[in-house]
């Protein structure tokens, strides 16, 4: 299990991941809208694993969080 998945990860990390998931979101359309005719596929494809990632470890801790109220 890699270390940012652990059952002991902190609230306070949903906004840090959060925050990188939106401002990466905002790169990534702000790199698409400025590269428009030509855009670099592996960059974009890059951008938005990292974005999805980002997404995916807030969702994962806010969803720990609320297993942990339930119980």
């Amino acid at each position: 299990m890699t270390p940012f998945l652990n059952s002991t990860m902190s609230y306070k990390f949903f906004y840090l991941f959060l925050a990188g998931g939106i401002l990466g979101l905002l790169i990534l359309i702000y790199q698409i809208l400025t590269q428009y005719p030509k855009v670099e596929t592996f960059d974009a494809v890059f951008n938005a694993a990292l974005v999805v990632v980002f997404f995916y470890l807030a969702y994962k801790v806010r969803r720990e969080k609320e297993d942990k109220n339930l119980m």
